[in-house]
């Protein structure tokens, strides 16, 4: 239960995150781009956005799901050990190679490992994967801070411009 006093619904963290609904807004439709457009592959965003929430223990948003990203349950039960894993393409190892630093060690990422991560993306979409562990990031810290639960849904994304951010 979150320290804060709003009564809340199915969709606490975008709720709580309404209280000051000019920010959240602002944040749902930044946050939302990245599902929205897909500027970068939906499993590969979904993949990062679940190995930060592992990284950070951030069970609510560990709780959610992107249906249409498909990633399979045994990627899912594995992710946490995906080194070691045979069920991980080359790029997605590139990719949670990158995300997995993104929230304690982000000074270690190397050249070779964003060389790598360019071998199989576009500069457009290694921007946006950046862009978008960052903000992975920052939805665990928040979550945490503001001590937020799990809400319930049946959307198929984690966030849209026009959907509350899950």
């Amino acid at each position: 239960m979150s320290w804060l006093t709003k009564p809340l619904g199915d969709h606490p963290y975008d709720e709580l995150l309404g209280i000051r609904p000019e920010l959240r807004d602002l944040y749902r439709n930044f946050y939302g781009k990245l599902w929205d457009a897909e500027l970068v592959s939906p499993k590969l965003l979904e993949l990062c956005r679940l190995r930060i929430a592992q990284v950070h223990d951030c069970k609510s948003e560990w709780a959610v799901r992107h249906s249409a990203a498909k990633v399979t349950d045994a990627q899912i039960e594995d992710l946490e050990n995906w080194e070691e894993s045979t069920l991980f393409s080359p790029t997605e190892r590139a990719v949670l190679t990158f995300a997995e630093k993104i929230p304690w060690q982000h000074h270690d990422i190397t050249d070779e490992e964003f060389k790598e991560i360019r071998d199989y993306l576009t500069e457009a979409e290694v921007v946006a994967l950046t862009v978008a562990c960052g903000l992975f990031d920052a939805n665990c810290r928040l979550r945490i801070a503001l001590a937020i639960e799990s809400g319930t849904s049946d959307e198929k994304a984690p966030a849209g411009a026009k959907q509350a951010i899950l």
